[in-house]
């Protein structure tokens, strides 16, 4: 039978479970028994940071072997057997599960390449000589070990996974690459997170990878849009968010959205809102 973790680990309490946010979860591993196997389904994508030990990772298409001071990347509905090696009967590992959510809050924040041809549902990072891979992993452990602030917590986090990027930069555009291949908000993100540079169908496809049948399918089954509707919506909702809460120049915000003009983006807020974008400012 099969563990479904991280499930596993929260209803039985696992004492070395850290709970970060709600979508975002660490156990420390330690097992001092001798060489075994498990057969595993994540319900979360996880990083497997090997500490002492080794082992073996097999599902249908890959088989993995990590060692210590390697780390390996598993998307979520994977199933697979990891075949656990101790050495000197030790074996230690920390395991961080998190959502898609957390990717792309990751790639949000650190732009990188997230539409590339080849996906993997495992793959593994090298950094077995790598200093500070290294010690960002050991501060991390620390971070843990001292309950820092949950914030804290998370820079590490994505600072691992920044130095994942620095020593193997096309493994793990990979796995970033799994997940948003798979993920039911991809698309959703990709186009929301772009709206300042979409101007028209043909860019939508382009950036999704999508044909214009398909985007026109998504959109109605999401928003009961057009494309059209949808991008000027978008964008007057995002301009409407801007001058509630930020005090940025109307030009700013016009860039911003994606308008061509600030003219335009006057004549189009009024239009929708009966204000000119100053107007509506002023009688927040």
């Amino acid at each position: 039978m099969p563990f479904v973790v991280p499930n596993y680990f929260i209803e039985n309490k696992h004492p070395n479970l850290h709970t970060i946010d709600k979508n975002l979860l660490c156990v420390k591993y330690i097992s001092k028994t001798k060489n075994n196997s498990i057969y595993a389904r994540t319900t979360m994508h996880s990083i497997i940071i090997l500490l002492e030990g080794s082992k073996t990772i097999y599902n249908n298409e890959q088989e993995i072997d990590v060692t210590s001071d390697e780390i390996s990347f598993i998307s979520q509905n994977n199933y697979y057997m990891s075949e656990r090696m101790t050495k000197n009967l030790k074996y230690k590992s920390l395991i961080l599960y998190f959502d898609d959510q957390f990717i792309f809050d990751f790639i949000q924040k650190y732009p990188t390449q997230i539409m590339t041809k080849e996906e993997k549902n495992i793959v593994k990072v090298h950094y077995k000589k790598d200093t500070f891979f290294n010690q960002s992993v050991i501060n991390f452990q620390e971070y843990l070990d001292k309950n820092f602030d949950p914030n804290l917590i998370k820079l590490k986090i994505q600072e691992i996974f920044l130095h994942a990027l620095r020593v193997d930069k096309s493994t793990t555009e990979k796995f970033i690459n799994s997940v948003l291949s798979t993920s039911k908000d991809r698309v959703r993100y990709i186009l929301e997170s772009n709206i300042d540079i979409i101007h028209t169908l043909d860019e939508m496809c382009h950036l999704t990878q999508l044909s214009q049948s398909k985007i026109r399918k998504y959109i109605k089954n999401e928003y009961n849009m057009t494309p059209k509707v949808w991008l000027d919506t978008q964008r007057l909702n995002k301009a409407l968010l801007l001058l509630k809460t930020t005090d940025k120049t109307i030009s700013h915000i016009s860039t911003e959205c994606g308008y061509a003009t600030v003219s335009w983006f006057i004549s189009q807020f009024k239009k929708h809102h009966h204000l000119t974008p100053k107007e509506f400012r002023y009688k927040l």
